[in-house]
């Protein structure tokens, strides 16, 4: 079985068009800020910003905090 060739196999998509989202901001508990309700991702190839929410039903949080994300906007941090 270890003599046997296979193929390589073919990407899905091309690597310029995979669309991996930086992310720029999150939501947070305003009485627990450890819990992260939320983060918003922004897509470095198209701009476009798209949140996604980590509440139980996956929606948009009654009450929340936005924290920016320091290395989005490259920042440096100490």
């Amino acid at each position: 079985m270890a003599n046997q060739k296979t193929e390589p196999l073919e990407l899905a998509a091309q690597p310029a068009e995979l669309g991996v989202g930086t992310p720029v901001e999150w939501m947070v508990d305003p009485d627990l800020p450890e819990n992260v309700l939320g983060v918003t991702y922004e897509f470095s190839n198209t701009g476009e910003r798209k949140t996604v929410w980590y509440t139980p039903n996956k929606r948009r949080a009654k009450s929340f905090v936005v924290v920016d994300v320091p290395h989005s906007r490259n920042v440096a941090t100490v």
